[in-house]
């Protein structure tokens, strides 16, 4: 890639409670070309102040209604389809970003000869510990948190609706690439709950 890569950072929300923190880790990291998709669950209703908060910050507001809670899955999913970066990227909206976390991102996709997956590391604080622990493919030990992966249509899985949907989303998206094209890399990336 000539240039720095454009990033798509999708957040699906419930009800907005943890954006302020998350926004408050993304705001110093964006830059001009890079996009913030928050991706509402109206089965529960409208989020009008919430929606008001994210068109202040620039960001784009999407709302998807699945007719059921599912963990943000389906309102990743909607979001995937609005995304215009040239890479996604994937939060919870009550996790956080760690300060270096897209600077990290763009060296990394920058420096490839053509686009590729990318597994950086992320922080599970409810387990005091940093996952991935081996560069392995194991539901429960990866997550949607560190997966970055380009903007290519045609070689995106989807997220499933289950707890382990980020899981499925990460094989199902791996079967369309080359074996070995995933990149593992050390940086901690986000921080999640």
């Amino acid at each position: 890639m000539s240039s720095p890569p454009s990033l798509s950072i999708i957040v699906p929300t419930p009800d907005g409670d943890g954006l302020p923190r998350l926004f408050d880790s993304l705001r110093p990291q964006l830059e001009a070309r890079d996009e913030v998709l928050v991706v509402a669950d109206t089965h529960s209703g409208p989020l009008p102040e919430v929606r008001e908060a994210v068109l202040e910050e620039g960001f784009r507001w999407l709302e998807y209604d699945a007719g059921y809670h599912a963990w943000g899955h389906p309102q990743v999913n909607h979001g995937i389809e609005y995304a215009r970066g040239d890479y996604l990227v994937f939060i919870d909206d009550d996790d956080v970003f760690a300060p270096d976390a897209l600077a990290s991102i763009r060296q990394v996709a920058g420096s490839l000869a053509e686009p590729r997956p990318l597994m950086f590391r992320f922080y599970l604080e409810r387990r005091g510990c940093v996952l991935w622990a081996e560069q392995r493919l194991v539901c429960g030990a990866i997550g949607g948190h560190e997966f970055v992966t380009p903007n290519d249509p045609q070689r995106l899985g989807r997220w499933t609706d289950r707890y382990e949907g980020d899981f499925d989303f990460i094989e199902s998206t791996l079967t369309l690439w080359p074996p070995e094209s995933l990149v593992w890399r050390e940086e901690i990336i986000s921080y999640a709950r």
